[in-house]
């Protein structure tokens, strides 16, 4: 299919269902954009070996893809669930197979972080790096300076994991902070619950497959990150770290 032909047939499409009054039009608009704007700009700067350029190029087999950039993708599946506990996880190096990784935030020092590297971690590697051997995980950077001692989170109960089923959302409060509970595909992430544009409330928008849409000004959050996925430069939500304990949603509001 040529150029003009598929771009008048995309439009088409996107007008029937607008017509049908069908969101996921204006859903898929947003994701196409959200992917191909930042590698655009890239490769229209030259930055052809920027991971977001490669990873556009690759997507239509114009380039190979390395080894970096396939652990990266991998681990961008899994840093939504980690960054939802208050974990950080940064790839140090590739070769031969070996991912080597450094763990930091809540995962530094935290027994069940070996938990998630071998499960979490690992399957992500397995499933989109076809070259992998195996993960190393190196020991933390020395902190040279402390400015102020970090605040262990305090979690409180917010809800029974029963109440909140795969694609609904609830709003509880926490210590009087409110807090916007999503399940995305059985997994659980916590937010403060005020869009980033303005504080209004969350709950009455709709959460489609990872995406969070506001029903004030329609703006697109990823549920598990809250990460803008339509417009990269507006700041997104922030993430509250969550736990469970025999069956409970308990959220940490207080180093959040």
């Amino acid at each position: 299919m040529d150029f003009d032909k598929a771009v008048a047939e995309l439009d088409a499409l996107v007008q029937t269902l607008e017509r049908d009054s069908d969101e996921r039009a204006l859903m898929l608009l947003q994701l196409v954009d959200a992917i191909h704007r930042p590698a655009l700009k890239r490769i229209l700067a030259g930055e052809l070996d920027h991971p977001d350029a490669r990873s556009l190029l690759a997507m239509y087999d114009l380039v190979e893809v390395d080894d970096e950039v396939l652990v990266e993708e991998a681990l961008d599946q899994v840093r939504p669930y980690i960054d939802s506990h208050g974990g950080e996880v940064e790839l140090l190096d590739v070769h031969d197979g070996v991912v080597h990784l450094r763990l930091g935030g809540s995962c530094d020092g935290c027994a069940a972080s070996a938990m998630t590297l071998r499960r979490g971690i690992e399957h992500a590697l397995r499933a989109h790096y076809p070259g992998f051997k195996e993960v190393v995980a190196e020991a933390p950077a020395p902190k040279l300076l402390q400015i102020a001692p970090m605040r262990r989170p305090v979690f409180v109960d917010v809800a029974s994991v029963e109440e909140l089923s795969s694609g609904e959302l609830q709003a509880v409060l926490a210590d009087g902070v409110p807090v916007l509970l999503a399940n995305v595909d059985g997994e659980i992430y916590a937010f403060k619950n005020g869009c980033a544009l303005d504080g209004r409330p969350l709950e009455g928008g709709r959460l489609s497959g990872s995406v969070l849409l506001c029903p004030w000004h329609n703006c697109a959050y990823d549920a598990r990150s809250g990460k803008r996925v339509d417009d990269e430069a507006d700041a997104g939500l922030a993430v509250v770290p969550i736990a469970f304990q025999h069956g409970t949603v308990r959220v940490a509001v207080n180093v959040a």
